[in-house]
């Protein structure tokens, strides 16, 4: 059984209960519950919770509906434990009693700031003086323990973040807004400060702007999760037809003088799709954010037991998040900048490659179907009878600080936006789609997104009415640091049945 979790994401608990399960690791479905349209009323949600609150988790016959419960669970749950819930008996009584606090005085003191200062100017109402008047001793009391803590260590529980972080800052999640009194308290100040730069936080931050602080400018810096945007370069291709765009991957005299790709470079916003991240719909919008922790544990060079031990993994994730009844794993490559200087016609070992810093997509209309009947010769001809789709699997092999992965939201760009790329090698020729520029092309971005997560993009689709081709491009993010880890990422190359 998988753990589903149901929750809106703007919420206290919710809050709590996405960025904990991500620090944690545990793979989960999330399914959405649209709190400020009544959706936790609904009797489809009703039955699961009869209390009618979020979050709210199961898995299988388990129904869990308090958020430190549902952390605690995951984490029991977690193959191999996570450091983030500790199993050592004392250190593991520390973070619980830390969770006990939080939800029995810590939230409840917080909720009154959070009322008064944030969800009544919301409502346009303004804050109660005298609510807050009254419960500011009791604040003070509280923040003093905390302070103690603090003072001592970097984190709630030790030198390590665990839950317990999570839990105590998701009642002051907005302090600035919620206007908390921290003025005497500066290991607080330090402290939520280096909650906020945690990814499983900043992934989260967005929706929670994007509720209770809807006039509030998002910042422009990308790597903060919040829901802005950068401006940064992206390499198009100019439409020079008749003439064809080619590239050859084999040196030959027929290279010389043929118009190859991105030659279009243009500055355009990328937005940070963490606000949004449960919205995107490979369908829809060509891309969409998946949970996906691998058990493959070995090293992603040795291609051969990739295939034999990751290839079954990917088959299953997409059989389930698809409702493939058959899927194909044909490929993968390894993108890392140490390939930078690895020429397109090294065709050794072909499965290391650097990412690909230009607008494309990996099919067309023609090289799709092409591409089975190569690839399945046998049972093609039944195969094309059949709804056909061919998705990569994007994965960071670690946390991305650079050279991110852009997709462009197909809704934003139709396909007479689309022409094609000629790939001409020694056995056979292939063709992928080009963009040209287009000012109303929309682009999204993952900042800061780590190995349990996966992008699904469509490349190809016979099926009509849905997204089909989605462009997509690595670009030099001009927020990265100059130290930033540089980026590794596999892609899986697959084909669905339906």
């Amino acid at each position: 059984m998988v753990l589903k979790i149901y929750l809106d994401p703007c919420t206290i608990n919710c809050r709590k209960v996405l960025a904990g399960v991500d620090l944690i690791g545990t793979d989960f479905e999330l399914i959405n519950i649209d709190y400020f349209n009544g959706g936790h009323k609904d009797p489809s949600f009703t039955k699961i919770n009869p209390c009618a609150t979020v979050p709210a988790a199961t898995d299988g016959d388990l129904v869990l509906t308090e958020s430190n419960a549902i952390m605690q669970y995951a984490a029991d749950i977690k193959q191999g434990g996570s450091s983030a819930y500790p199993v050592d008996p004392k250190r593991r009584a520390d973070v619980n009693r830390w969770l006990l606090w939080e939800a029995s005085v810590w939230f409840p003191s917080c909720y009154v700031y959070i009322v008064q200062n944030v969800v009544q100017e919301l409502l346009g109402g303004k804050p109660d003086q005298a609510a807050l008047s009254a419960e500011e001793p009791n604040f003070h009391k509280l923040a003093k323990v905390l302070e103690l803590t603090l003072s001592k260590q970097k984190w709630i529980a030790g030198n390590e973040v665990t839950i317990a972080d999570i839990a105590i800052a998701s009642p002051m999640h907005l302090w600035r807004e919620q206007k908390l009194p921290l003025e005497n308290y500066p290991g607080i100040t330090r402290w939520i400060q280096e909650v906020e730069k945690l990814p499983c936080w900043q992934k989260t931050q967005g929706a929670v702007e994007k509720a209770l602080l809807p006039n509030k400018k998002q910042s422009t810096n990308g790597a903060n999760g919040s829901g802005g945007s950068v401006k940064a370069t992206l390499n198009y291709t100019k439409d020079v037809s008749p003439q064809l765009t080619e590239i050859y991957f084999y040196e030959t005299e027929k290279s010389k003088g043929i118009h190859e790709p991105g030659d279009a470079a243009h500055e355009v916003d990328i937005h940070d799709g963490w606000s949004r991240a449960n919205d995107f719909h490979v369908d829809k919008h060509g891309f969409s954010l998946n949970h996906f922790r691998a058990k493959y544990s070995k090293a992603w060079d040795e291609d051969e037991t990739v295939r034999s031990e990751f290839y079954p993994e990917i088959v299953e994730f997409l059989k389930k998040t698809l409702g493939a009844k058959e899927v194909l794993v044909f490929d993968h490559t390894i993108r890392t900048k140490k390939n930078v200087a690895k020429p397109l016609t090294d065709q050794k070992n072909t499965s290391q490659r650097a990412p690909v810093q230009l607008v494309h997509c990996d099919y067309t209309a023609e090289s799709g179907p092409k591409r089975i009947t190569q690839l399945l010769p046998d049972r093609a001809p039944e195969l094309l009878k059949r709804r056909h789709a061919f998705l990569n699997v994007w994965k960071p092999l670690h946390a991305v600080e650079e050279n991110p992965l852009a997709m462009c939201d197909v809704t934003s760009s139709p396909p007479e936006d689309f022409f094609k790329l000629h790939l001409r090698y020694h056995d056979r020729d292939g063709e992928n789609y080009l963009l040209r520029y287009s000012p109303e092309h929309k682009w999204y971005y993952f900042p800061g997104m780590d190995e349990g997560k996966v992008i699904l993009l469509k490349t190809f689709d016979s099926e009509e009415g849905v997204a089909k081709f989605v462009g997509h491009s690595a670009f030099a993010d001009p927020t990265s640091k100059s130290d930033a880890r540089p980026r590794e990422s596999i892609e899986i190359r697959t084909i669905a049945f339906f």
